[in-house]
């Protein structure tokens, strides 16, 4: 494992991300992108049912929202039915968004040094940052000596670092399954999590959690279940990728009632908006268009590796999710011309992932959608390279 320590840098003030606003570095129109595969977003889109709520209730712009999120915080804990009896006043935190909670637990725990795997989610950096904390990067790796790039997480070298002293670990990040390698991994994080010093507190994203086959993961709550046992252990979850409510922002957070206490201290008033609340609500009750979104990732998925397989000049990784991290194995090609070409020729937007910590640019990420617009980047892409 390949650790590097990096203090503060003045110019890390944000992180780069997908979406129709990650193209104005090269002054084109967002209006112009015809399908977004940068963001990992749900490809059926919201709910019609929650879209009707919404129109029948556009009321709630006007009145200020539920201070404490109380309707939504029920409706979690009733969709995530786990045996353990949380209460919502004392394990819950609603967020704008998950990058919200993740900003406000490096604010509540980071301290001086924080253990992050590598590649990974930004924010987690960015938040550390924020903290003028060191990071601790820890590179995951192939399972064996070859260039596979398969990206396993080593539980083992994690634990190792985390619990020795000198290194003065405070916290540990982990993204289950990873962004924007896709893999989820049940073994490993399992070890992280049952062998690392109980003082050193634990954030585990699980914002793609739903995307993962049941037999892979048994259960959404098989790290929930954890909780009664495990109390440096805090769960993030987001309700945007599954339900396609990135533009509104739902995340939310459970823990024992000490960390979730913790977290409250920088709960900002009326973080989540009333029409937000609304559609979370709406969109956790409806059960077929969840089922039909994970029945179209799942065969998508499945399709779509067996096709990228097919072009020489890419390398799909292997995921569990509802993205797939591929590497350009064209030697001329890099990720930001491939992007750019992409975009200009056929007016689709990919995922440059130059500016991932322990990526170079050799790597694009793009989201699974329906078959029609899969179809239309497996052309495109057979076209750029």
């Amino acid at each position: 494992m390949d650790n590097k320590k990096e203090s503060f840098d003045s110019n890390f003030q944000y992180c780069q991300h997908g979406g129709i606003y990650s193209v104005d570095s090269y002054k084109s129109s967002s209006s112009s992108i015809q399908i977004d595969f940068s963001s990992n977003l749900n490809p059926l889109g919201i709910s019609k049912r929650v879209i009707s709520k919404m129109q029948a209730n556009i009321s709630l712009a006007y009145n200020y929202p539920d201070p404490k999120c109380i309707n939504l915080k029920e409706k979690i804990l009733e969709y995530i039915g786990s045996d353990i009896d949380f209460n919502i006043d004392h394990n819950l935190i609603a967020g704008n968004g998950a990058t919200e909670l993740i900003h406000y637990f490096a604010s509540a725990f980071v301290k001086k040094k924080a253990l992050v795997p590598i590649p990974t989610f930004c924010e987690y950096e960015l938040a550390c940052r924020r903290k003028d904390s060191q990071i601790h990067y820890s590179n995951l790796h192939s399972n064996d000596n070859d260039d596979n790039d398969d990206f396993h997480i080593d539980s083992d070298s994690i634990i190792r670092v985390a619990n020795n002293p000198n290194n003065e670990i405070s916290t540990i990040f982990l993204c289950n399954p990873n962004n924007p390698t896709g893999k989820f991994s049940k073994k490993e994080i399992t070890n992280i999590i049952e062998k690392t010093d109980k003082k050193i507190k634990i954030l585990l994203d699980e914002s793609f959690i739903e995307f993962v086959d049941t037999q892979k993961k048994i259960t959404n709550n098989c790290f929930i279940n954890l909780l009664s046992e495990y109390k440096n252990l805090i769960i993030l979850r987001s309700l945007t990728k599954t339900f396609g409510l990135a533009g509104l922002r739902i995340g939310y957070a459970i823990s024992t009632k000490t960390n979730i206490d913790k977290l409250n201290q920088y709960l900002i008033s009326w973080n989540v908006n009333g029409l937000a609340q609304m559609a979370a609500i709406e969109s956790l009750a409806d059960k077929f268009h969840l089922q039909s979104t994970l029945k179209n990732n799942t065969s998508e998925r499945k399709r779509l590796y067996r096709l990228f397989g097919k072009n020489n000049r890419l390398r799909p990784i292997p995921t569990d999710t509802n993205f797939y991290l591929l590497k350009i194995c064209d030697t001329k090609m890099n990720s930001t011309s491939l992007r750019n070409k992409l975009f200009k020729r056929n007016k689709i937007l990919v995922r440059d992932c130059k500016n991932f910590t322990g990526l170079n640019d050799k790597f694009i990420r793009v989201a699974i959608k329906t078959r029609k617009e899969n179809d239309i980047l497996l052309k495109a892409l057979e076209e750029a390279l």
